[in-house]
């Protein structure tokens, strides 16, 4: 019996080559930038990180889920609300038309007070 010899290698993440890009002048002015107008110490390599990959992301199916999910949640709470919307008014109805009949009434028992 011969023993198997096997290797175990941690795959390389799918963007880890854009970690090792320098910034542009531009990413760079942008990082000094950034932290002059926010007071926040930004890490130059995040921009050089976020400038290369947004787009990615923004593809992502990850994203993409997580935006149609939104979209659903907030298709979702203006049917909730519509729909209490509409409660509330036929409530208001309700209550109008109560009070309608009951001013009627009233009317109808004066005119046959005073007939």
């Amino acid at each position: 019996m011969t023993a198997r010899k096997t290797t175990k290698t941690t795959p390389v993440p799918r963007f880890a080559h854009y970690a090792e890009k320098e910034a542009t002048p531009t990413m760079q002015a942008y990082a000094e930038w950034l932290t002059r107008e926010t007071g926040y110490a930004v890490d130059v390599q995040s921009v050089v990180l976020a400038s290369w990959l947004r787009g990615e992301f923004q593809k992502s199916e990850e994203n993409q889920r997580r935006i149609a999910e939104a979209k659903t949640r907030k298709s979702e709470q203006a049917k909730a609300r519509a729909e209490r919307k509409a409660e509330r008014d036929a409530k208001r109805e309700q209550r109008e038309a109560a009070i309608l009949a009951k001013a009627e009434a009233i009317l109808a028992a004066k005119k046959e007070k005073a007939a």
